[in-house]
């Protein structure tokens, strides 16, 4: 992918897409708990341990300082995964939808930027997306780079907020609900801040050559 090319984008004019997974009651990452020798064993300094996490799995955009539709990915009634056949009946109406709202309210070309997942790079992808006249409208993408999808910025707010809740949600419903309420809360500040860094993220990955960045 030439990054030159994201220097003289209107970020404000892409649709930012990801879905993204929610472990039910675990916590992400080493937790430190401060104590006494005394507490080792207390119920408040320990973190409960589950053979196997459940997850909740989202599908999410923005635009600007619009949000999309929220979409939790349901196993039961979708598949266990987000296949292309999965994703076409089950998100891309919903993402065609908002981009038709943007499209006509900018009245300008709206872009989408989007991973390369299967699902979203599948000869069967494309051909939805051609029938529903998104496919010149996805934005080119490096096989991996999420330092530069503004979305992953919109989870990491997310999942902080959920992590520092007391207690954390320990069901499926309850992290459903979290989410949801913790989408409702993000901010038009938020969003601007996130399309605000996008110059500096370029710089970040030109300056390294298409590798890591702090991002």
């Amino acid at each position: 992918m030439q990054f030159a090319s994201w220097q003289i984008a209107d970020w404000k004019k892409i649709i930012w897409t990801d879905e993204v997974a929610f472990n039910v009651g675990g916590s992400p990452g080493r937790v430190y708990v401060t104590r006494t020798a005394a507490e080792e064993f207390d119920q408040a300094c320990l973190l409960p341990k589950f053979k196997k996490l459940e997850t909740v799995h989202v599908w999410e955009s923005f635009c600007g300082t619009q949000k999309g539709p929220l979409i939790f990915w349901d196993k039961k009634s979708m598949g266990k995964t987000i296949n292309a056949q999965g994703y076409c009946k089950y998100i891309v109406p919903h993402l065609a939808t908002f981009w038709n709202e943007i499209s006509e309210e900018t009245e300008d070309y709206v872009y989408i930027v989007q991973d390369g997942a299967s699902a979203h790079t599948a000869n069967y992808t494309k051909k939805v997306y051609t029938v529903k006249g998104l496919l010149n409208y996805v934005f080119p993408w490096s096989a991996c780079s999420p330092d530069l999808n503004l979305i992953e910025g919109v989870w990491r707010l997310i999942k902080s907020r959920i992590h520092s809740r007391t207690p954390r949600p320990q069901t499926n419903d309850l992290m459903r609900q979290a989410i949801q309420e913790e989408w409702d809360n993000i901010s038009i500040q938020d969003l601007e801040l996130l399309l605000h860094s996008m110059p500096e993220r370029v710089q970040a990955v030109l300056a390294a050559n298409g590798g890591h960045t702090r991002f």
